[in-house]
């Protein structure tokens, strides 16, 4: 029920952001000179700075009290897999590196 912009522009959107991205780092990772690198930089950013395609208007029937528990909730969960990801990966590294 949360509004959003029409599907096949956000998805136009999408698949531009993944192959400006993907040229960007391929630039950077098989290229090794500094207009190269200022051109991928300008690849992967550009996407980002348009934007997205937004809807046309926010109003939701969604209570805020509602959003408001959402939002927090996705947060919480990001930030406990993060910390969780990132003390697997140092434990696993350092296993292997001794």
């Amino acid at each position: 029920a949360m509004p959003a912009a029409d599907l096949t522009q956000r998805q136009i959107w999408w698949w531009a952001t993944v192959a400006a991205t993907a040229a960007g780092l391929g630039l950077i990772a098989f290229r090794k000179s500094l207009p190269l690198a200022i051109l991928a930089v300008a690849l992967i950013v550009t996407p980002h700075i348009v934007g997205a395609p937004q809807p046309g208007s926010y109003e939701t029937a969604i209570p805020e009290g509602l959003h408001h528990q959402f939002v927090v909730a996705v947060t919480v969960t990001n930030l406990v897999f993060w910390v969780v990801l990132g003390a697997v990966v140092g434990v696993v590294r350092g296993r292997f590196t001794g």
